[in-house]
């Protein structure tokens, strides 16, 4: 296959607004604070794991 020509464009990334639960796991402590600091405040948002009713337990 032949190399593009053209190199590819890429949008340039923002910072980090939107967190998924099991992202702020994995953050060192002080980073922690900061994200949870700012999702307090309504800078940053959490993404919560939709589950499908048949795996509720009642």
């Amino acid at each position: 296959m032949p190399k593009r020509k053209e190199t590819e464009k890429y949008a340039v990334l923002g910072e980090k607004d939107c967190w998924h639960l099991y992202g702020l796991q994995v953050l060192t402590p002080g980073k922690f604070a900061t994200v949870v600091g700012r999702v307090l405040r309504g800078q940053y948002t959490l993404v919560r794991p939709k589950m499908r009713n048949d795996r509720l337990s009642t």
